[in-house]
């Protein structure tokens, strides 16, 4: 087997774990991604108690950081696509940390409108 039929292979098994592959086209809430036509609610994800700026704050960064990336998606979780491989921590960890980090902020002081 040539070494270009064993990555056709290894993709296509990769390609078989997750649900469906597709491009973010908007983020509609900090829980909700279209991905293509499709809306998807991200699993585990909770924005409750932030302010209305730290929300407003949040959704210019999931903006301007996921609208046009390919991604992978298995339930309710989703992974940047990286060409053959995926990145093991899913954007609903990421959106959660960045989530939890902003209402830390607001603990400690920092000037974000809490």
């Amino acid at each position: 087997m040539s070494a270009l039929s064993l990555i056709s292979v290894i993709l296509l098994m990769q390609a078989s774990y997750f649900d469906t592959q597709g491009t973010i086209a908007d983020v509609i809430s900090p829980t909700c991604l279209l991905i293509g036509n499709d809306k998807l609610n991200l699993a585990d994800v909770d924005a409750s108690g932030l302010t209305a700026r730290q929300y407003a704050y949040l959704m210019d960064d999931l903006r301007s950081s996921l609208i046009g990336k390919n991604v992978l998606v298995k339930g309710g979780y989703v992974y940047f696509d990286l060409t053959g491989s995926y990145n093991s921590h899913s954007i609903n960890e990421m959106t959660q940390k960045e989530i939890s980090d902003l209402k830390e902020m607001c603990l400690f002081g920092y000037d974000i409108d809490c």
